[in-house]
């Protein structure tokens, strides 16, 4: 895989602030910055984070923030610096444990200045949400919500492209997010310094997860009735938006993939789908393929075996290896994928198609085999070490494809030999035009469409009935 490694929530070089008090440095931008200069301000190291915390600890490996009680009651705040801007103006956590009591654990935006002994919203130059009560504060005033639950999706973002002028003070609507879907929203004036993604705690046992910032669409931008999600059976670090998928994970190693698998498979009458990139992406690391019902939701399609995939940033089809083969061209932002199954003329669903016992029982027998667990040990490895995701693609003389490519074509060699339902072939296109074939057995329950993201900011819209008139 080429190009840079994405950009993680919490970069290696993050520099850690945990002054008290007034005497901290200001590292901040321009004093008199204006929301126009908010909107076009890039900073210069986008690699750079500056974190402004006390009472609450980031764990750097998993990304989560956990509450750490000193004794003397006050909240923890971790403030996170560069602001949000246009093409980043939205961050979102995921909701490990909300720990007990009420009011005490928030999600918002803060200025750079904001105290660190006082919950988001309390102050004029703070927003927060109440994930325990679903209420949102500014400046001590609350407007009530949804509560939230373990395992939710929280997230606060700022619409800077409609920003209104009132005299000296510039105003934006900021608007908060329950597992993809806006539910509250408040105009509010916006600091010198900008607004920066921040969580305020106050009890023991509250811990979130961080997710990568990126650009929010809402549905009511996409202009979409139909949320579309019913399309989808499985959805593992994706947002859905309208046609629109979002990914939503950590974009740090080959773990972090998304995975959207569409509800139902390709069948006669629907034989193809297609998906438009819309943003690639830090790396634009997007597959798009056919898998069997159970794939694994951590493996981009392609990877494993019962899938097949044409993958966007490096041209190459990947049938069941984690090793892919030269296929077709890059393909970048605007570009239109497109995945179907030319079934055969007598082909019927609910048919002998599958895996045989035969064929189940050999995969079995390789995956207990010592390259399979080599292999599993090897990924563990790169997820618990943080590897770099641009790792994926291990050049020739890599531990990987030393000992993985010959096993994996061995165990394709076994299973060719006890194949027994119908094979059919799979054809990929790119702005309509076919670019390649392959033929496959189809696995038991059908293929499905897939859809495997792995770097931060991707969208892709897809259509899964694209030949339906």
């Amino acid at each position: 895989m080429d190009g840079q490694p994405p950009i993680p929530p919490f970069p290696f070089n993050i520099r850690r602030q945990m002054y008290k008090g007034r005497g901290r440095p200001q590292i901040i931008p321009p004093m008199f910055m204006n929301a126009y200069d908010i909107r076009q301000n890039q900073h210069a190291n986008q690699h750079q984070l500056n974190v402004w915390q006390e009472r609450v600890l980031l764990r750097w490996r998993d990304d989560t923030m956990v509450y750490v009680p000193d004794g003397s009651g006050k909240p923890g705040v971790c403030i996170m610096e560069p602001q949000l801007s246009l093409g980043q103006n939205y961050f979102e956590v995921e909701v490990i444990n909300v720990g007990l009591g009420k009011d005490t654990l928030r999600i918002g935006l803060a200025s750079i200045d904001h105290r660190l002994d006082s919950h988001l919203g309390e102050e004029g130059n703070s927003v927060g949400f109440c994930i325990n009560e679903g209420s949102m504060f500014f400046n001590g005033a609350a407007s009530a919500s949804k509560a939230c639950r373990n395992g939710d999706r929280v997230g606060v973002g700022i619409r800077l492209e409609e920003v209104m002028d009132e005299g000296i003070t510039e105003k934006c609507p900021v608007f908060f997010t329950l597992n993809g879907k806006e539910i509250m929203k408040k105009v509010i004036p916006i600091p010198a310094r900008g607004m920066c993604p921040a969580v305020s705690m106050c009890a023991a046992g509250q811990i979130v997860r961080c997710k990568a910032r990126s650009d929010w669409t809402s549905q009511e931008e996409e202009m979409v009735i139909d949320s579309c999600e019913d399309d989808w059976g499985r959805l593992h670090d994706v947002t859905v938006h309208g046609q629109v998928l979002a990914y939503a994970g950590r974009g740090k190693t080959i773990a972090d993939v998304g995975l959207a698998q569409a509800q139902k498979p390709l069948s006669p009458t629907n034989h193809y789908f297609e998906l438009e990139i819309v943003d690639p992406g830090k790396n634009c690391y997007i597959a798009i393929g056919l898998a069997k019902k159970d794939y694994p939701k951590k493996r981009h399609p392609g990877w494993n075996f019962g899938s097949i995939a044409y993958h966007a940033d490096d041209g190459k089809i990947f049938k069941g290896s984690g090793v892919g083969d030269p296929f077709g061209p890059r393909c970048h932002k605007g570009d239109i994928m497109g995945c179907g199954i030319m079934f055969p003329r007598d082909y019927k669903m609910d048919s002998d198609d599958g895996d045989s016992d035969d064929e189940v029982a050999i995969v079995k027998e390789w995956q207990d085999r010592g390259p399979f667990n080599r292999f599993n040990q090897l990924e563990h490895r790169l997820a618990h070490d943080n590897f770099d995701v641009g790792i994926y693609d291990f050049p020739d003389d890599d531990e990987y494809e030393e000992y993985l490519s010959d096993e994996e074509e061995e165990l394709e060699e076994y299973i060719d030999k006890v194949q027994t339902g119908t094979k059919v072939q799979v054809f990929f296109t790119r702005n309509g035009t076919t670019i390649g074939r392959r033929d496959v057995q189809i696995p038991a329950g059908g293929f499905y469409p897939t859809v495997g993201m792995l770097s931060l900011d991707e969208k892709v819209r897809v259509d899964l009935r694209p030949l339906s008139g």
